[in-house]
Parts: C-alpha cells; structure tokens; sequence
C-alpha cells in the first residue's frame, strides 16, 4: 500500500519512486467491471501516467503503476470505441511496458524485462485510492460541482472536517465576490496551510481583519494569498488528518492546489457565465432592510454577474508546452451615497460600484529527459471592491486584496530514487485606497453635518522567498521489513510591512454664522513604512516500514524560526493494517502535531501607532506633545499547535467503499490579546480548545447504469463537538477566559468553556451527491443534496446581578435545514464543441434563519439563508 498520485503531484510532492500512481477514478460514470461491449474514449495525445489516469477515470478501472516506469513516456492519443483490454494495450503499445490482470477491473501496469524498449526493471506496487486523510477533487469532479462564486471555500464547504460561519451563505451580502474563511476540526480558520503547486499561499500578515468600512490602519484581509477561481485548476488536494511530514505551519488542515501541465496537443476553452440579483432569491431581516437596500459595506441589493474565463494547452513541440489559464469574475453591485443639493442639504444618489477578481496561472513545462522535467509557474490574483455610503459625501474607497509569484521546479530520477528542487517567490497585499488625504466631519451652520474625503492609501505586504528540496528513495527491503523514506528540507525568509503612502489627517470641523469656522480632534497620521522580517527552516524525515499487512508511517519534522525564537519538533505517525490482505479493509491510526505559523500584525501594530500624532484635542487647543504612546508585547510567545489522535476504518465491498473516521483535537497555545489602549495590549498563549469528530463518507466503485445513462453518487456524514475559550472568528486579537471563568447561560451558573461555541460550529452535516451522465445525448446532471442539523446560538444578553456580575448568556435555537443544488450541462449532438450550462442552487428556495437574532432588540437582525440561485453558462472548447 502506498500513498496514490498524479502528474502533477508526483513531480511536486509525491513520494518516492516506488510511491505509485492511482488510477481509482470515481467522477466518470462507467462500470468498474471491464465490460464486454466497447466504450467510446477520447483521451490526448500527452504523458503515458496521465493517460493512465484519464483512461482509469472514464472506464473505471483501477490501475496500477510505477512513476519511475512511465517517466518520460508520451502516450499516442485515443480516439475511439474499444473494450478496455483493447485501450490499455494501444496506449502501451511501444513504452516497453506490459500489463497484468489482477483481480475483476484491476490491472498492473510492470516492465517487460523481455521488450527491447525496456529500460528499466522495476517491479509494480499495488496502490489504493487517496491516503487516509486525503481528498482529492479532481477537474472533472470541480466541473461538476454546483457553485456560485467557483473559489476555494466554496468548494470545501461540504468537506466533512470543515466548517463555515454560519453567516457565509447568508442573503444579505449575494453579490459580493469576499472568500469567506474556513475551519478544519474548529481549528483557528487563520491556521490552515494554503499553496499552490506546493509552494506557500498563505497570507500571515493580519488575516483576520474583516472590517470593511472606511477607517485609518483598517485594511481588510484574507488568510488566502490568492483568490484561485477553481475553474482554472487541475486538482485540489486536501488533507485533514493524518497529514504527512512534508506540510508544516497550520494547525487545521492543508489546501494544496495544483495546476495543469501541458498535454502535449493544442486546445483552448472559453467559457461565459452570469447571474444577477433577479435571477437569485434573497431574505433579509427586518432590522437589516434599511443597511441592505442602501447597499452598505458588507450588503449588496443589487448585482449583476459575469465571469469570463480561457484556457489555453499548447504543446511548443512533443517535449515543451504551456497551459495559460486566465479569468475575470466581476459583479456590478447598486449602493446608495450621498450627494449635496444647491441649498447645501445632503442629497441621497445611487451608482453602481464594482467588485472584481482576475486571475492569470501559467504553467511552462519542459522535458528535458526521460528522467528530468522542469516547471516554470506564474501566479496572479487581484480582487478589487469599490465600496460607498450615505453617510460620506462624494466619498468611495477601494478594499483591495491580491498576490503574485513565480516559482520554478526540477524533478529528476536517478538510479534508487527522485529528487525534487522547488524555489520561488510570492508577494501578497492588502491595501485600502480612498479619496483624498482628509477625512472631515463637517457641521455646517444649521445644516446636517456629513462626513467626505479618505485617507488616501494604505498597505498591508508579505514577500515569501522559499527554497524546498526533497530526496524520495526507492523501497529497500531490510529482513522482513520494507522501507519507502523520503527527507526534505523547506528555506524560507519572509519580509511584512504596513505602509502609508502619503501624510493624511482625521479632524471635526465646526462652522459659524460669519462663515468662519474651527478644527477639533485633529489627528496626523505619518506617511511611512513598518516592516517585521524573519527566517524559518524547516526538516523532515518519513519512513514507511511495511511487514506482511501491517505498515507503519512514522515521520518527524523539524521547525526553526526567527521571528519568535522557537524549536519546534512535531512527530507524524500513522499505522495501517491491512486487515484481510485484499486491500478491501483498511483499519488506520496514528497521532500527529502540527505547529501553526506567526501572525506578524503582533510586531507591526505598536509600530504603526507611532506613525500618529495629535495636533488638537476635543477642545481645539494644540496638543504640545502629540506623539500617544501604544504599548503591545508579544515577546516569549509560543506557535500554537494542535495535537491530534485519529482512527479511521475504510471498507471495500459490493462496489462502494465506505470510510469510519473519528478525530480528536486539542488546540493548545493558541493566540489571544488582553489589555487596553491606555495600558497597553498584550499577546498571550492563553488559548485552548478540544474538538471531537465522527465522519462516515462513502462512494460508488462502479456506477450504476440505467438505459444508456450512468450514475455516480458520494456522501458524506459529519458529527463535530467543540469546546474553546476564544472566539474563532476574532481569532487572535481576542481575549480568552481563563479556565476557571463562570458565565449564566439560560439562568444557570456553568464554566466559560462550556458554552456553546457561537461561531464556525455546525454540530451535523450531511452533504449527498449525485451525478448521471447521458454520453449519446450529451448531457450530465449533477445535483448536490445538503442539510445542517439544528443548533443551539449563543448569545450575549448582559451582564447578571450582584456579587459576581457575571456575563450572562441565553441560547436561540435554529432549526435543521436543508438544500438541493443541480447543474445541467449539454454538449449537442450537432456541435460537440459547444456547451450550454444551467446551474440552480437551492432548487426549493429554502431560506431558514442560519444566525439567531439577540432579544434584546427590538427588531429581527438573523441572518436568513440565500434563497433559488440562477447561474447560465456557455463555453466552445477549440
């Protein structure tokens, strides 16, 4: 048993070169059964392993092979009907290689040591599917899945260990293009591990900033260096439990996007698609009507969107090519603002204001041996929200949030094993820009006063230079024992600054019957740069040591940084017992640490507080000395880590495999902040929390057929009990209660860490997919069924009687619900180029509350789940 892989994972991060290559492919509907009668294929010329893998993926076979066989070989295109047998032997034909039934459906693909074209003698290794802990979302399966906004979270929301804040499909803000955050077992949704092609794209800066109103210092952010639109991806891999040694600097789980790799043929795709608030059903509280309609910062009434989006697979010659991927998803959003008329009386307008993603990926490949391939990727994402409000005058601002990179990789096989060399350079920015230097509240002589200008422009930035290598040696046999190790090492050093571009001030102007008028409460605010920049190396060994059914992975990875001084060991181990020997029942365990990453706004926060100074106070009198004294501490402060014991069971039988899977976490050393401005802040370790996870997923092995049409299903269960003294979603400049805390929930005396977690926390959720394809028609169905059990809201209600004052709390309840998302696709008959797309997301307009309101308002404040969601799309494939 062995760790499975594809192209693109097993030249960035695959194992060794007897770690093989999967081909259990689940999202093709046909039989896994090889059968009699021919089915049509239509596979690309491109690298042999890959053509394996889409083979696999449309006959629904299970094939296995070595990496190491297949290297450097190109497989001629497939066009055709042909039984399975026949497939696998055209696409062999020539490499030397040969091919062995094991079993119904299932081959291995070995060397032919008796074919002239042999070069290799390497023996083949039965392989199963992902590893334990992994999920892989394939191209095919990210077409196939209803979305609205095709960004990360979105496809994940369903992914059993992740949970969402409960707001994040709610109906107020629709049109808005915002990547909401993630949670994996109720780790900190600003502590999970983000790259792209293996290569860090993770934003640390200060990701939990969320406010999107117009403030000096307040620049919104996203853990996410890179809004990828999904449509532009090969694969997502993701692990949640079991994570292997190689991933380090999260305590919650990996997101690990790949890109394509040219083909070796020239194709380009073009796709259009649009919504708008017409086409979409909304809901929204009484208390909440004015905000939304007006179209305030964090609501959206009106929309139109449209996402553009090409790309290019071009083969330069049979050994060089590149896939260009690029895109465009904007939404066009009405919000009101405020005017004057000619009697100086403000004056309510409307315009429509833009919020904008683009995306370019870029990936150039070359084959320079058999042995050898080389990578060159470029990255780019930019997303650009132009906000307003009535209550600034002839005033908007731009909340901006982008990344850019490059990064090189080399991959090589050489006689007992591969090494892999990667290095690369990533920039990720926050910046808010507004109009003009000045921000002043105006009172006119008996006119209403108002608010205009801005602070001009200001910059969150992380620059990351990783330099990461990685030896994989070929399985060596020690007496009864087999051995698969791999050893990497990662270099990093990364650079953050806030910046001010230019001198701006904040003042209240006061005006008198004579026109003249005073200032009150100015405020400068020094053009400058802060920066914080630190070095971290990291290294990592794994051995797998195999014996009979059993096979241990036991791995250790070492951390070392700068920025704090911390040495950091986390062990890695996990132990898989082949229970019958068939591969058919998997019983796993194992117990693992993962160490977090630095969140760098602790040392840059008390720097840029000295970037102030006060001119005039309340009063108007100068200020002799404005320069105000912040104090922030953080030194001696530990990386929070999760320690986390797992047991998985997986089953193979009758078709389906079916996975038991239970997880438990304690989060200990987690971030928080105490203190006040006038004393000072202070960053602490006083953060815990211990979360228990049951999920149940299981998929089909062979689709079901019914007429000419085939059917796919998967679904997945999940059961998550959580207990924490801090908030999730103010994460790290949260205060946290001590141990011994008592607060009052619903009139009786508990500990603080009892309470219900209020935020990222769904105690069940069941998500059911189900995908039919009719291959003569030209049509694929996909339809998503979800629900979310009932729970129980937290809500803070005031402070309790005499002595003790304690907080008191009372619990709103919010029923189970569910939805059902589908998406029609047709290729006509006539044009099979062409593809129309219609896509409904929550078919039977469910729109139950999703966050409780607090009773001591006076009017409704829930949040009500989006209602039916209408999305057209239409794409030519060239």
């Amino acid at each position: 048993m062995a760790f499975p892989s594809d192209g693109g994972a097993r030249r960035l991060a695959g194992a060794s070169a007897a770690i093989l290559c999967a081909a259990l492919a689940l999202a093709a509907p046909v039989a896994a059964h090889p059968p009699a009668r021919a089915t049509s294929y239509d596979i690309p010329a491109q690298p042999l392993g890959d053509a394996l893998l889409a083979l696999g993926r449309q006959a629904g076979l299970e094939i296995s092979f070595s990496p190491a066989a297949v290297a450097g070989k190109i497989a001629p295109a497939l066009q055709g009907e042909y039984s399975a047998l026949l497939a696998l032997d055209k696409l062999l034909a020539g490499s030397g290689l040969a091919l062995r039934a094991d079993g119904p459906g299932r081959y291995i693909v070995f060397v032919d040591k008796t074919s002239q074209f042999s070069a290799l003698r390497l023996e083949a290794v039965r392989v199963y599917g992902e590893q334990v802990g992994e999920r892989v979302y394939g191209r095919d399966e990210i077409a196939e899945t209803p979305s609205s906004n095709r960004d990360l979270s979105t496809l994940l929301a369903t992914h059993p260990a992740v949970r969402t804040n409960p707001g994040a499909a709610g109906s107020q803000n629709r049109g808005s293009l915002n990547v909401e955050d993630i949670s994996f077992h109720g780790s900190s949704p600003y502590q999970n591990l983000f790259q792209i092609d293996g290569m860090d794209a993770t934003n640390r800066v200060d990701p939990a900033s969320k406010n999107l109103n117009l403030q000096v210092g307040n620049v919104p952010s996203n853990p996410q260096s890179y809004f990828v639109d999904t449509s532009l991806l090969d694969e997502v891999r993701v692990h949640d439990s079991f994570v292997p040694v190689e991933y380090g600097r999260f305590t919650g789980g990996v997101v690990d996007a790949r890109l394509r790799r040219f083909s070796g043929e020239n194709h380009l795709n073009l796709d259009y698609r649009w919504n708008t608030s017409k086409m979409t059903q909304q809901q929204v509280s009484e208390g909440d009507e004015n905000s939304w309609a007006q179209g305030k910062p964090g609501y959206s009434p009106e929309w139109k969107k449209r996402f553009y989006s090409a790309v290019g697979d071009i083969a330069f010659n049979e050994k060089t090519g590149a896939v260009l991927a690029m895109s465009r998803r904007e939404s066009d959003i009405t919000r009101w603002n405020m005017g004057v008329d000619d009697k100086g009386q403000p004056m309510p307008g409307q315009d429509r204001y833009q919020d904008r993603i683009d995306n370019f990926l870029g990936k150039f490949s070359v084959r320079a041996s058999a042995d050898t391939i080389a990578d060159l990727t470029l990255k780019y994402s930019d997303r650009r929200e132009t906000l307003a409000s009535d209550l600034f005058r002839n005033t908007r601002w731009d909340n901006n949030h982008g990344a850019r990179g490059v990064s090189g990789n080399v991959d090589h096989l050489f006689q007992g094993g591969r090494f892999t060399l990667q290095a690369g350079w990533d920039r990720s920015m926050s910046n808010r820009t507004s109009v003009g230097n000045e921000l002043v509240t105006y009172q006119p002589y008996r006119l209403p006063q108002y608010t205009a200008g801005g602070f001009g422009r200001e910059q969150t930035q992380q620059d990351t230079w990783t330099l990461k290598g990685r030896i994989d040696l070929d399985p060596v046999r020690t007496g009864v024992f087999t051995h698969s190790l791999y050893a990497g090492t990662e270099i990093q050093h990364i650079d953050a600054a806030f910046r001010r571009y230019q001198e701006t001030y904040s003042y209240r102007r006061a005006y008198s019957a004579n026109g003249k008028y005073q200032d009150f409460s100015k405020v400068r605010y020094l053009p400058g740069t802060v920066n914080v920049n630190y070095d971290m190396a990291s290294l990592y060994l794994s051995d797998r040591i195999e014996w009979q059914r059993l096979a241990l992975d036991a791995g250790v990875r070492y951390d070392r940084e700068t920025f704090l001084g911390n040495t950091n060991l986390s062990p890695r181990t996990r132990l898989d017992w082949d229970l019958f020997g068939s591969g058919d029942t998997l019983l796993s365990a194992g117990w693992s640490r993962y160490y977090g990453g630095e969140v760098l706004e602790t040392a840059l926060e008390a720097e840029r507080s000295r970037l102030r100074k006060q001119v005039l106070d309340a009063k108007g009198k100068p200020v002799a000395d404005g320069n105000k004294e912040y104090f922030v501490e953080y030194q001696g402060l530990r990386l929070p880590y999760d320690d986390e014991w797992a047991v998985s069971l997986r089953q193979r039988m009758a078709g389906l495999e079916g996975t038991l899977s239970y997880v438990h976490r304690n989060g200990r050393d987690q971030w928080t902040k105490t203190g006040n401005e006038r004393d000072g802040y202070k960053y602490t370790n006083d953060g815990l929390s211990t979360t228990d996870g049951v999920s149940l997923t299981l998929r089909m092995l062979e689709p079901w057929r019914l007429g000419e049409t085939r059917w796919n299903m998967q679904a997945s269960w999940s059961w998550q009990k959580r207990k924490t003294n801090a908030d999730l979603v103010e994460g790290y400049t949260a205060d946290a209660r001590a141990p011994d805390d008592y607060v009052i929930y619903n009139g009786s005396q508990i500990r603080a860490i009892d309470l219900p977690p209020s935020t990222f926390y769904q105690p069940q959720v069941a998500t059911m997919t189900l995908i039919g394809a009719w291959p003569r028609a030209g049509l694929t169905w996909s339809n998503m069924v979800n629900w979310r059990s009932k729970r129980d809201a937290t809500i803070y209600v005031g402070v309790g009687p005499k002595p003790y004052y304690l907080d008191r709390f009372e619990s709103g309840e919010l029923p189970s619900y569910w939805t059902w998302d589908t998406k029609l696709a047709w290729q006509p008959t006539f044009a099979r180029n062409l593809e129309f797309t219609v896509e409904v997301l929550n078919v039977l307009n469910r729109m139950p509350a999703v966050t409780a309101s607090n009773p001591n308002l006076k009017t409704n404040r829930s949040t009500f789940q989006s209602g039916r969601e209408l999305w057209l799309q239409v794409g030519y494939r060239f």
